[in-house]
């Protein structure tokens, strides 16, 4: 990152700059998910769970309560959603499509069974890790396979997406 001002940097360099600024944000969200995982694992904060690690972050910090709630609430999914969890380490999702995405796949529809899960989770996370992909296509990518009990080869179709390697059924 640059050590001038911002008024000292051409058009270039604060497109950069900011560009970097995005990366180390989501560094740095990244590390602190992995550290609240690892206090709720270890029981730092007398076994009470997630709310409590909320409730203290809340009051350790300037944070208020909503967002300290969501950000334990990110470390729970990507806790129970762990490959839902190692694309938004890598950085190919964002905070808010790793939570949709994770939800969805721990609240599936009844009909959808685990392969179905499996396949909607590999589909909804290729569709959120497009840099054109807002949360609004992940959230109508979910409702329509809420909606209507959707064949995944339908649901790919519709998507425009192509499934992992493997056999289509």
């Amino acid at each position: 990152m640059d050590s001038r001002d911002a008024w000292q940097l051409d058009g270039e360099g604060l497109k950069g700059e900011v560009l970097d600024l995005v990366r180390v944000r989501h560094e740095l969200q990244s590390r602190m998910v992995l550290l609240i995982v690892e206090m709720f694992s270890r029981e730092v904060l007398g076994g009470k769970g997630f709310r409590v690690i909320a409730q203290w972050l809340h009051g350790s910090t300037n944070l208020e309560i909503g967002e300290c709630s969501l950000l334990v609430g990110l470390a729970r999914l990507l806790m129970l959603e762990p490959v839902v969890g190692d694309a938004f380490h890598r950085g190919d999702v964002d905070a808010l499509k790793a939570r949709q995405v994770a939800s969805f796949c721990q609240h599936p529809p009844k009909n959808m069974t685990l392969a179905d899960v499996d396949k909607a989770r590999g589909i909804l996370l290729g569709l959120a890790s497009k840099n054109i992909a807002d949360c609004d296509a992940v959230r109508a990518a979910i409702r329509r396979a809420l909606c209507r009990p959707l064949r995944w080869v339908q649901a790919r179709r519709a998507l425009h997406l192509e499934w992992p390697a493997g056999p289509e059924q």
